[in-house]
């Protein structure tokens, strides 16, 4: 078999008795967090609205838009619900393939099942399961590849795992789920402009392209279209035509139906890019550490990956961000957020935190140094050192930041961020209401339909 038919005989083969404890309770803890972050995206994502409107224009249907009473036909429901998963960048990661597997995947699976009904909690927890594996195994196999050729190919992973669990829910085999893999394929792309238009919402909302590609191409290939049969490894398949056919069949394939890298998913204590928390984290802890006030600060400078350069520039752009989008892929801004106000919540990206001129004087304080390109392991890797005027100084370095698997957000961390996320829905929830519902929500391995997500 190729290797986009072995990855789609594991879609649909994988059996909730057969998964892992730690692969389930992972995935309980995923939909804990995705969900509520998708709630705080509803009422904070700045292009959110604009999905919400589209869906209401396009007329009801069966499924659920996630913190409105609103429904929607599946693929538009899938469309503005990824929408609203990705837009604060909160979600759960996976630092060594770097991507964002449930940001695609819950919206294409929740879609697919509530236009299906009758999908229990075990079912939908096993779609999860394998669509978070195949995102994360993809990502793994590009090793260093980031953006090659002027795409953003990492976000297109993600529509291979949230086709994997549409299809599965629909009850695609194996040839069909390969013919979807290629139905999506050909739907989705992202190009790596994004990055440097600071006005663009593309970095919000790319998850959204991914879950409708994913929710059309399963319930094509379910009435029979075609496509093509080497999707993911073929010469015209997602490596050969955005990475230069670099890829390691080897790493992707390494304990394949045993091994569920879901299980090694991080969750964010801080509501901005990953690579910016070891600079947060550091940022925190010597502020607890050295007792100053931001006018004291001579100098802040940060050890930086290669890969998490283009977080440094341009300078004065990361310095000032006008939007939250930028102000969360900024260095510069998020260091100096932590310094000033010892924490990095969702409130710091409102539009009166980003014009805090003591947050912006200490930006431009930041000196970045990138280091030479090195392992991908190594990406996350950073040191920051503060120097007072008075000639202080302070050191601490962060190898793996807080939410790595070897670090764990705690159940109860993940429930209280649950919580603050709620309140900033369109709806928004009351503390003793949202715990309420994340807790049915960790408990859908026990429920026979999705009737407990009350949200």
């Amino acid at each position: 078999m190729g290797l986009s038919h072995t990855l789609a005989a594991h879609a649909v083969g994988a059996r909730y008795e057969s998964l892992p404890p730690a692969a389930i309770h992972a995935v309980r803890r995923c939909l804990v967090d995705a969900f509520g972050v998708a709630l705080a995206g509803g009422g904070l994502g700045q292009a959110a609205a604009a999905f919400v409107d589209m869906a209401r224009a396009c007329g009801p249907g069966p499924c659920k838009l996630i913190g409105l009473d609103l429904t929607a036909a599946p693929p538009v429901a899938a469309l503005a619900n990824g929408a609203l998963s990705h837009a604060l960048d909160y979600e759960d990661t996976h630092d060594a393939g770097l991507v964002h597997p449930n940001g695609t995947a819950l919206p294409a699976a929740l879609a697919i099942a509530q236009l299906r009904g009758g999908v229990t909690g075990p079912e939908f927890i096993t779609a999860m399961a394998v669509a978070a594996d195949i995102t994360c195994r993809l990502g793994v196999a590009m090793g260093n590849v980031d953006t090659p050729r002027g795409w953003s190919i990492r976000p297109l992973l993600g529509t291979y795992g949230a086709t994997a669990a549409a299809g599965r829910l629909l009850g695609l085999d194996a040839a069909q789920m390969v013919e979807a893999f290629a139905l999506a394929f050909n739907q989705a792309t992202c190009s790596a402009g994004f990055f440097s238009y600071a006005p663009s919402h593309m970095r919000e909302v790319r998850d959204a392209f991914g879950a409708q590609a994913a929710v059309t191409a399963a319930l094509l290939a379910q009435r029979g279209v075609r496509c093509y049969d080497q999707p993911i490894e073929g010469r015209h398949g997602v490596y050969a035509l955005y990475a230069g056919g670099e890829y390691d069949a080897q790493r992707l394939l390494a304990g394949l139906g045993e091994v569920f890298e879901g299980e090694r998913l991080s969750f964010k204590p801080w509501p901005s890019c990953r690579g910016t928390h070891p600079f947060v984290e550091a940022a925190l802890v010597v502020r607890g550490e050295a007792g100053f006030t931001p006018d004291g600060i001579e100098r802040v400078e940060l050890d930086v990956s290669d890969m998490f350069g283009v977080l440094c520039q341009p300078f004065e752009q990361k310095c000032a961000p006008q939007t939250a989008n930028d102000a969360k892929f900024s260095l510069p801004f998020t260091t100096a957020m932590a310094l000033v106000r010892g924490r990095l919540g969702l409130a710091e990206f409102l539009p009166e935190a980003l014009g805090d001129e003591a947050v912006r004087a200490v930006a431009r304080r930041v000196q970045c140094r990138v280091r030479p390109p090195g392992p991908i392991a190594d990406a996350l890797k950073g040191r920051l050192t503060l120097t007072l005027r008075d000639g202080r100084q302070w050191t601490h370095s962060v190898s793996q930041p807080l939410g790595d698997p070897e670090r764990p957000l705690s159940d109860e961390a993940l429930l209280d961020k649950f919580v603050d996320c709620a309140r900033y829905g369109v709806q928004a929830m009351a503390p003793d209401a949202a715990r309420r519902a994340a807790t049915a929500i960790a408990g859908l391995h026990t429920a026979s339909d999705l009737s407990a997500l009350q949200i």
